[in-house]
């Protein structure tokens, strides 16, 4: 006589082998370690902080330069004061 098998059993097994071949494929396809993780997240951040240190920055209100006064005819005074209630009064 055969042995007896339980089909339920059986189904299931080969149901979770089947999920376990498929999970070490995904594994070797697109897996990657929790170091492998960490030190591609650590290289971004230190490009992205070496990027935004070259950048150039707005000057803010309070740090622009005062620009020279430009006459009707484009014509720019170097002698122009840098307050502008001065060149009101002229």
């Amino acid at each position: 006589m055969g042995d007896l098998v339980n089909l339920r059993q059986a189904r299931k097994r080969k149901q979770r082998d089947e999920k376990a071949r498929k999970a070490d494929q995904n594994r070797l396809l697109h897996g990657r370690t929790r170091v492998e993780r960490t030190l591609t997240e650590h290289e971004r951040q230190n490009a992205a902080k070496q990027h935004d240190g070259h950048k150039r920055e707005k000057p803010t209100s309070g740090e622009e330069d005062q620009a020279p006064e430009v006459s009707e005819n484009n014509v720019v005074s170097i002698f122009a004061s840098d307050d502008p209630s001065d060149s009101e009064a002229k």
